[in-house]
């Protein structure tokens, strides 16, 4: 291999912030290209590009206070180089100090070599300093500190502050920090989780179930891809997250009941809904991404699943005639920051700015709007995001009831935990509370 894997990591990384690209996919591709799957080199990369994303304030804020120039001016890949390398020296005991430094100087001579004296010396100058780097004081300025040192920007931090308070803001952004669990659902059309766990056993993955999802296993042991396992091949299982699994049963769904997914995308939702009904009844999926509902077709054929009609549709712009007042129950998952995703999405948190959010919400009121009509009467409209934004979620919520007065707020049903439902009847999850994705969710019923 030409490059070292901290090279690799800096090339990720540096695709990753010119918003090229999520890191999932350039990391899947990066280890299928080398090999490098399910072995130590290729967890070290993994550990080394998503730690650097999910810190990367933090490591920004220390550079800045070693590097006597202009940090936002530095070349990307230079950026990249000392974060890694900070990265290491902070949060990793697998080399000696100066091994890394020595490697940031190797990759710098090859990207700029111009600068391998100025990242010899801001990794040096770390090496001096580190216990003493001063960050804003806590309670002087209490949202500047969290921000800076558990890397999450400014103003997530104070709407956190403002909904949550202190100690869950930083809780939540602690979390967010943490590598996620790796969660599948298994395919009730075909496996139990209890036999799927067993299942999947001799190929050395130890499994334990989740909490709050009745379909749900947790990965908490292997050394081998999931997705190259027999019993994905066999469509015995889906990755998905805990939060996204209990979406389903906020709907409930009976069998011979229409559905209609609004915003399917590779139908997550759409294909445990289909085994939640035994494959009896009529799921129309759609969405505007045409790779997306390719996919979801895939993905169904896959898991064996036949109550799904997949097709392409913007409900933003409008919702086909043929819908209207058709469904029993309409799900808008609807496009939104991912704010609930930051554990495995941490590169959200540099590319978001206010300004998204103002346009999310004007898609999101559009798409509750326009589904609306698809609701039969009696039937129900549930409005989903894997956003922490109340922008993003119960504002929107409220602005659809006050002009919609047929439509009210009910009450999730049983076949939900209710210890993720509050007190105003929202379902709601958090990655500090219940290790899982934050979800926002409301069930809202058309008289």
């Amino acid at each position: 291999m030409r490059e070292s894997i901290r090279h690799l990591a800096v090339d990720i990384l540096t695709q990753v912030n010119d918003g090229r690209s999520f890191a999932s996919p350039l990391l899947d591709s990066c280890l299928d290209a080398y090999r490098l799957s399910a072995t130590p080199d290729g967890k070290l990369l993994t550990y080394l590009v998503y730690g650097v994303l999910r810190h990367r304030g933090y490591l920004d804020w220390i550079t800045t206070k070693l590097y006597r120039g202009n940090f936002r001016n530095l070349d990307e890949r230079i950026k990249n180089i000392l974060r890694v390398s900070v990265f290491q020296l902070k949060f990793s005991d697998r080399l000696p100090s100066f091994a890394v430094v020595d490697e940031a100087v190797k990759i710098t001579q090859i990207i700029s070599p111009g600068k391998s004296g100025l990242v010899n010396a801001v990794l040096r100058n770390f090496l001096r300093q580190d216990k003493n780097i001063p960050f804003p004081p806590l309670r002087k300025n209490t949202a500047e500190y969290i921000s800076l040192f558990h890397s999450h920007p400014l103003w997530v931090v104070k709407e956190w502050l403002s909904a949550l308070g202190e100690q869950n803001t930083v809780a939540l952004c602690t979390a967010n920090n943490q590598i996620p669990p790796f969660t599948l659902r298994a395919n009730t059309l075909k496996i139990s989780p209890d036999k799927l766990s067993k299942n999947l056993r001799p190929q050395e993955f130890i499994t334990t179930t989740t909490v709050y999802s009745p379909d749900g296993l947790i990965i908490v042991q292997s050394d081998q891809t999931i997705q190259k396992t027999e019993a994905f091949y066999q469509g015995l299982l889906r990755l998905q997250d805990e939060g996204s699994q209990c979406i389903p049963y906020l709907i409930n769904p009976k069998k011979n009941e229409s559905i209609l997914d609004v915003c399917a995308g590779t139908g997550g939702k759409a294909t445990h809904l289909a085994a939640i009904i035994n494959n009896q009844g009529h799921i129309v999926a759609i969405d505007n991404d045409p790779e997306k509902i390719s996919e979801l077709k895939k993905e169904a054929t896959r898991m064996g699943i036949t109550a799904i009609d997949a097709r392409m549709a913007d409900v933003s712009a409008n919702l086909p005639e043929e819908f209207h007042e058709r469904f029993d129950h309409v799900l808008v998952d609807a496009p939104c920051s991912g704010t609930g995703t930051l554990r495995r999405n941490p590169e959200i948190k540099w590319r978001l700015a206010p300004s998204d959010i103002n346009k999310s919400t004007v898609i999101q009121n559009k798409l509750l709007c326009n589904a609306s009509h698809a609701v039969k009467r009696g039937g129900q409209l549930i409005y989903c995001t894997c956003s922490l934004l109340s922008k993003e979620n119960e504002h929107i919520i409220n602005t659809f009831l006050a002009k919609n007065k047929h439509f009210l707020l009910c009450k999730p049903p049983s076949s939900i935990n209710q210890s993720l439902i509050d007190s105003k009847h929202f379902y709601r999850t958090y990655p500090h509370i219940h290790n899982m994705d934050g979800f926002f969710a409301a069930v809202l019923r058309r008289d």
